[in-house]
């Protein structure tokens, strides 16, 4: 009789290591290319690859780190990446220049991004950052949309003196007093910035874009159209993935650090807990709440749009209709 329970237990040990086998195989392979450098702001992608929701969905994906928000838009349209993850106002710009990228589901419910500076360096309002020194790169969503801010808050752009640099270097010329001023976003740069800033001593300010004017989407998924007319089981399975982990994000920041942290063991941890803390409920609104995390209201997609056709004049107009689909986002868990 125990013979025969043995038997019968490795039969059912072999199935289910077949099964697993099989659901592993037929994984879909995803390159999910991100907007930046790897920070807290991306936890929730983490928690989504190493807590299982990925898999859960069929996915195999790698997370690519990023350069900028208009990398990650242009590798989607021409098709490097699977899917993306950066500034919806620029995604615009690329959608106006005939890309083919959509927006699936919103990450930030209002544009997080901003200026970021010294407290010494004079810069108190918008019209102060004219013939200041900008560190940043055509990649930097802040660089894209520079003209933008500058029309809505009222300065000059071509009076700021742009000095092209690597992400990388960015962070020691601000404190070194090479550059006047450098982007970030919340949850990531800005966060960075403070921490470090009371490290060297120094006061870090910021100008958020929301409060200049640019009151926006800030960044969403996207994805190619053809792909989400010809594969939507699979666009539903990765918009599923990413806001179920996000939800369970929300209500587990703790471990969701933890989850950040073990994958990324080299990046700082006083950092990463001031970025997570601080954007990890960005994608958090009134519609979100009630129709699930991702969800794109109509009048704050069109507002988004207007403001790009007006500030980036461009031409022809950018229908809004077109640049976005709410069609893969539904009820979170929890929420």
């Amino acid at each position: 009789m125990k013979t025969r329970m043995k038997i019968f237990q490795a039969v059912l040990l072999l199935i289910g290591s077949m099964f697993f086998a099989d659901r592993s195989l037929a994984a879909d392979k995803i390159r999910f290319q991100l907007d930046w450098i790897i920070e807290g702001k991306h936890a929730p992608f983490f928690v989504a690859r190493d807590k299982g929701f990925f898999q859960k969905n069929g996915l195999d994906v790698t997370l690519l780190e990023g350069k900028g928000s208009a990398n990650s838009a242009t590798f989607i349209d021409a098709g490097q990446a699977d899917y993306s993850y950066g500034d919806f106002l620029t995604a615009i710009q690329v959608m106006s220049k005939g890309g083919k990228n959509r927006a699936l589901g919103v990450g930030m419910t209002y544009n997080g991004g901003g200026f970021i500076f010294l407290e010494n360096s004079g810069i108190k309002t918008a019209k102060d950052l004219e013939g200041k020194n900008f560190g940043t790169n055509p990649g930097d969503f802040a660089f894209v949309l520079l003209p933008a801010v500058a029309a809505a808050s009222g300065f000059d752009h071509g009076k700021v003196v742009i000095k092209t640099m690597e992400p990388a270097v960015r962070t020691p010329a601000l404190f070194e007093g090479k550059i006047d001023l450098m982007s970030g976003t919340n949850g990531s740069s800005i966060q960075r910035m403070a921490v470090l800033g009371k490290r060297h001593g120094k006061q870090v300010k910021y100008l958020l874009f929301k409060d200049l004017g640019l009151e926006t989407y800030g960044h969403v998924l996207q994805a190619r159209e053809d792909r989400i007319k010809n594969n939507p089981d699979q666009v539903k399975r990765f918009v599923s993935a990413v806001f179920d982990a996000w939800a369970w994000s929300l209500k587990n920041p703790k471990e969701t650090y933890e989850i950040f942290m073990k994958a990324n063991p080299q990046k700082d941890r006083d950092i990463t807990l001031a970025q997570i803390e601080s954007g990890l409920d960005d994608v958090v609104d009134k519609e979100t709440k009630e129709r699930g995390l991702g969800y794109m209201k109509e009048a704050m997609m069109k507002k988004s749009v207007d403001i790009a056709n007006k500030y980036f004049e461009l031409s022809p107009a950018v229908d809004y209709k077109m640049t976005y689909t709410n069609q893969f986002v539904r009820k979170s868990p929890g929420m």
